[in-house]
């Protein structure tokens, strides 16, 4: 019976202690590819507004158990978040009718998770026997980013030709040509190849179907990859706009702004509709009773109009990237009535994670208790590079709308520990000294006459 009452006290604390880390905030993840092995999810304004650290150790990835997996933040410009230039995408045969492919004009599908197609079936206005697929369509709906072109992989050593029409759609009725002639091509003689095994898309299309021209064989597609554009991949600056108030703090006047996330700023520029052309001091800190730091300037920021307007280009930042909450703005000479608009440019970073748990994935962030696990990810993308070719990259996933979890909560640091052991070991030396204090005063007491 005291065992039990004792293992019954004893569970909130196991519990406490198997339970995770509450977060304010979750992003379901959406994967572009199955099966890619890593992925790299880019961060946005809110998950940079919902974390509490300046280090961002409260951002991770949970698979559906919520147990976190092997994840680690990385800067856009790091080779291990490099975006992937070729991403593997699924494709279906479409089955064809005595009439021709052009009698299957309308497609049904059975959806999965995350809106993928798992199978696919085309409809036919006309009775007719199903003869070979030659027909096929490729499923772009988990791709975010723009593509350029699909790239075919098929069994080599077969010499081929065929041609197809190229078409696209949005919802698997519509369909709108993209190519009218596409031709896809292996022949040798010799030691000459000739190969085309690509075909050009524009970007935003959903699903992409391939209608045969000609009477060729199947094409015996082992897989099918999108090519995304790479000047689109370029990360662009974003920018968090200000909103500052005049003070004057020991005889020196100024504007202070207040950011709303830990953004990685990197660059400043003012924004006014008309500001006196003025030497600029930009400086940042952490906490209210933290000293300021310079972090750019002096610079002269300036705005001319007429037939050709120009303006003073963006500040960098001295000392790199800063995530201080606390901005100052300065003037060497007298300050304009209006404060100017502060303009704090950043590159969103990237968290790589690796395809570990049982997915669906989430990101989570906003946690006062939270740390994410340090793991050596360049490593373990390496690893996964030599086994899946040189060119590989971590596939692009992408943020869903977020839910709240714990909310402000989360946000609250928990009461600190109670050291026991350092109560512990000065109890038993109090207990000692008790002790020997005792045991003299016995000795005293029994000491015999004299």
């Amino acid at each position: 019976m005291k065992k039990f009452l004792l293992a019954l006290c004893l569970l909130p604390a196991i519990a406490a202690a198997q339970a995770p880390a509450p977060y304010a905030k979750r992003w379901p993840l959406v994967l572009s590819a199955e099966q890619a092995g890593a992925y790299r999810v880019v961060l946005d304004r809110e998950v940079y507004a919902t974390t509490a650290w300046p280090d961002l150790r409260d951002i991770d990835v949970l698979d559906a158990r919520g147990k976190p997996v092997a994840a680690a933040l990385f800067g856009p410009e790091q080779p291990t978040a490099l975006p992937a230039r070729r991403i593997v995408v699924p494709w279906f045969p479409l089955p064809e009718t005595e009439q021709g492919t052009e009698a299957s004009s309308r497609v049904s599908a059975q959806f999965g998770e995350n809106g993928r197609i798992v199978r696919i079936e085309a409809e036919s206005g006309s009775p007719g026997t199903s003869r070979t697929a030659r027909a096929f369509l490729v499923d772009l709906s988990g791709i975010r980013d723009n593509s350029e072109a699909l790239e075919f992989s098929w069994d080599a050593g077969t010499p081929r030709e065929s041609r197809y029409r190229v078409e696209g759609s949005q919802d698997l009725q519509a369909w709108d040509v993209v190519q009218d002639r596409v031709t896809l091509v292996e022949l040798q003689r010799g030691p000459q190849r000739l190969l085309r095994d690509e075909a050009p898309i524009r970007s935003g299309l959903r699903y992409v179907r391939f209608v045969p021209l000609d009477a060729s064989p199947a094409l015996p597609i082992r897989e099918v990859r999108v090519r995304l554009d790479a000047a689109h991949q370029r990360q662009v600056v974003e920018w968090s706009e200000r909103t500052g108030r005049r003070v004057s703090e020991q005889g020196v006047d100024a504007f202070t702004y207040e950011t709303d996330g830990r953004y990685p700023v990197a660059l400043a520029d003012l924004a006014m509709d008309d500001y006196a052309v003025g030497e600029w001091t930009l400086e940042s800190r952490d906490a209210l009773d933290a000293p300021w730091r310079l972090r750019a300037g002096p610079w002269v920021a300036y705005r001319v109009a007429g037939d050709r307007p120009s303006a003073s280009p963006p500040q960098p930042l001295s000392s790199g990237p800063a995530r201080d909450r606390y901005w100052r703005l300065r003037n060497r000479g007298a300050l304009p009535d209006q404060a100017p608009t502060l303009r704090l440019g950043y590159r969103p970073e990237v968290v790589v994670f690796l395809a570990q748990g049982t997915p669906p994935y989430s990101l989570v962030a906003g946690s006062a208790s939270a740390r994410r696990a340090t793991v050596p990810m360049p490593e373990l993308v390496d690893a996964l590079r030599r086994d899946r070719g040189e060119d590989w990259q971590p596939a692009p996933a992408y943020l869903s709308p977020s839910s709240a979890l714990a909310g402000d909560a989360a946000l609250v640091p928990p009461p600190t520990p109670r050291d026991w052991k350092t109560w512990l070991l000065w109890g038993l030396l109090v207990l000692g000294a008790a002790l020997v204090a005792a045991f003299a005063f016995s000795l005293l007491r029994a000491r015999p006459p004299a």
